[in-house]
């Protein structure tokens, strides 16, 4: 009886330790990551770390990564103080994803995608996610 009680308590912690996250929820947890390193950076001051987060195809309404970087996000850094995004959601749909969530720049606040969307549109590709925008085209 013993030796049933040791072998019940060692399947009981086997099976507490396995890590029972589906791969879409690691999907998101990792998009959720990236919107977190942009505020942080966005809230260092870091245009570049906020950038690493971007595909280097990045399009959003014909608008690509320079322009992103350079009026986008050096605007926003030179307007406003501080950024917050709250209550994420994020859709995965195969290398693709959207992420629905509240920016708000000082006491600003806008609705993602709905209003800008330059954020919320991402690609997987080897074995990242990077923010691609709504008509980022994949290149053969």
């Amino acid at each position: 009886m013993k030796n049933f009680y040791f072998l019940l308590i060692i399947i009981s912690i086997f099976i507490l330790s396995c890590d029972t996250t589906s791969p879409e929820e690691l999907d998101k947890n990792a998009i959720i990551d990236i919107l977190d390193s942009i505020q942080s950076n966005f809230n260092f001051d870091d245009l570049d770390g906020i950038m690493q987060n971007y595909h280097q195809y990045f399009n959003h309404n014909g608008d690509d990564f320079n322009w992103e970087r350079d009026t986008v996000w050096s605007t926003r850094l030179n307007e406003y103080d501080e950024l917050l995004i709250e209550n994420i959601d994020v859709i995965i749909n195969g290398d693709f994803a959207t992420a629905s969530f509240l920016m708000q720049l000082d006491e600003t606040t806008s609705q993602e995608p709905s209003e800008n969307g330059d954020a919320s549109y991402f690609y997987y590709e080897f074995g990242s996610w990077k923010i691609c925008g709504e008509t980022f085209i994949i290149l053969p």
